[in-house]
């Protein structure tokens, strides 16, 4: 099993947020992105997979401070040699999909092939309508829920397949709903040059094709990841689509029908997965030397954002039974835990949670999700080594 850290990348602590306009401040960003660094150049020592960033734009508040995570990865990529580095994800419906493969490239190349890329529909019409008007009916998430949704779909899958176009050929063209590539009728003033040295157009000079560059250094692409799934149908998709599903979902009947989904959907394009193969699973593990400090310390760190500004979204549907309305779960640190989305405690105790959840789930893929500054980092990079030295080992070959 692969483990990874994912980075909601909070700017502070609870009493910093609390203070107003975090996200705003430049001592605390400073201090963010030489803890996360630190903790990088760890986990590149000891064997872990990659870290992962969230895209989110406007978090004045502070939380997860993530504006470009292509650029977060290349920071950290520069500053380590092994750990893979990606995103959890880039929203595609509100971005240009040529700009996405481009960049993702370049971060491959940069890392000599240490990129990985994940892609999400988006969810906070805070930005994803101010980013993606552009796109006709993405600015209004309110007059029609429904075709807002049904076009954030339409743009994720279309853009998807650009991107993948782009990236494993070395000229390509394109027809869909949204986009034509290249665009009709567009003459090219350079038609020699790129008849004698490149390819793409025709006898009059008109372009057929186009090519991004540079190449991806990862052939056909970069690993592929599809966070956070919560249906079945998505997990389908993705597992279609060459992608890993990342799924945050805590019931273990509901857990197991997406894992199944993830079998089928393999088996439907040639594929023969074990039951967790291909599969990506995510919760928030805290590790204490003893389960009080544990406890104290996954109290003010994940909870409070997921319970504070998460919850309005809708995300308690992670922690929900079949057939439960999650508007009715309890919004609170105690339901995390009970449910299984935060494992918090002594090495001893996460062991027994890990060992319970992977003997029933065992998964691929492996993320810890992170707030990072919402602990004391000292005890951040603490529970780092607790879970690098005496958690593990006993689940993975890969840590060491």
């Amino acid at each position: 099993m692969e483990i990874g850290v994912f980075h909601l990348p909070t700017i502070g602590n609870k009493q910093q947020l609390s203070e107003g306009m975090a996200g705003r401040r430049t001592d605390l960003y400073q201090n963010m992105i030489a803890n996360l660094a630190e903790e990088a150049k760890y986990l590149d020592e000891h064997g872990y997979y990659g870290v992962a960033f969230t895209e989110h734009h406007f978090h004045i508040e502070g939380e997860e401070v993530s504006t470009n995570p292509i650029m977060l990865d290349l920071f950290i990529g520069m500053q380590t040699k092994n750990l893979r580095v990606g995103q959890c994800g880039l929203v595609l419906p509100c971005h240009n999909p040529i700009r996405i493969a481009e960049d993702v490239a370049i971060l491959d190349q940069m890392t000599k092939g240490r990129a990985f890329a994940g892609f999400a529909r988006g969810y906070q019409p805070r930005w994803v309508n101010v980013l993606g008007q552009h796109y006709d009916g993405l600015a209004d998430s309110d007059s029609d829920p429904a075709a807002y949704e049904l076009l954030k779909k339409e743009l994720y899958e279309e853009h998807w397949d650009i991107i993948i176009k782009a990236w494993t050929n070395p000229t390509f063209s394109h027809k869909g709903k949204h986009w034509t590539i290249p665009s009709e009728n567009t003459f090219w003033q350079a038609h020699n040059v790129t008849r004698n040295f490149g390819q793409g157009v025709d006898e009059k000079g008109y372009l057929t094709e186009i090519g991004t560059v540079p190449a991806t250094y990862q052939k056909p692409h970069p690993p592929l990841f599809q966070p956070f799934s919560f249906s079945e149908s998505s997990v389908r998709w993705g597992v279609a689509h060459n992608a890993v599903p990342i799924t945050v979902v805590c019931d273990h009947e509901l857990l197991t029908g997406q894992i199944r989904a993830g079998q089928e959907a393999a088996q439907s394009v040639g594929k023969d997965y074990s039951f967790g193969q291909g599969m990506g699973l995510l919760r928030e593990i805290i590790v204490a030397d003893t389960d009080a400090q544990a406890m104290e310390l996954a109290r003010n760190a994940g909870a409070w954002i997921w319970t504070t500004f998460f919850e309005p979204f809708g995300f308690n549907a992670a922690l929900m039974h079949p057939g439960e309305d999650p508007a009715t779960i309890p919004n609170t640190f105690e339901s995390m835990v009970d449910r299984g989305l935060t494992i918090a405690g002594s090495p001893d105790t996460v062991c027994r949670k890990l060992e319970a959840l992977f003997k029933d789930f065992p998964v691929e893929y492996f993320w810890n999700y992170v707030y990072n500054e919402m602990l004391p980092h000292a005890a951040s990079m603490r529970s780092h080594e607790l879970l690098t030295q005496k958690v593990w080992p006993h689940f993975s070959d890969k840590i060491r």
